[in-house]
């Protein structure tokens, strides 16, 4: 879900919203949202004995779930922030380039 939600959301709101603090808020919150929905489904599905997220009954085995678990979301947090970054230049760079189209075919 967070996956999804990056690839999705992440670009489009760097290009959309101007101020890049308020774009990185924006993701920020709607990742934390779809986080906290996924991990406690997924906590759910382990005690009804699914192991697809976390390891069935050893206990040092579950720590290294959860910290895989923990890698791998905090791999996909910083790619959504690295695509609102690029979504947030590419708007820069079309304004910037669109502004000097302007001048150049006024001052000829």
């Amino acid at each position: 879900m967070i996956a999804i939600l990056t690839v999705l959301v992440a670009l489009p709101l760097g290009l959309l919203i101007r101020n890049r603090l308020a774009a990185y808020l924006a993701f920020a919150i709607a990742f934390g949202h779809v986080y906290t929905f996924q991990t406690a489904n997924l906590v759910m599905e382990w005690t009804n004995g699914a192991t697809a997220a976390f390891p069935a009954d050893d206990s040092t085995a579950l720590l290294d779930g959860t910290l895989s678990y923990f890698a791998v979301s905090t791999a996909i947090y910083a790619a959504g922030f690295g695509l609102v970054t690029l979504g947030h230049w590419l708007r820069n760079r079309r304004r910037t380039a669109r502004d000097e189209v302007r001048l150049d075919s006024h001052g000829g």
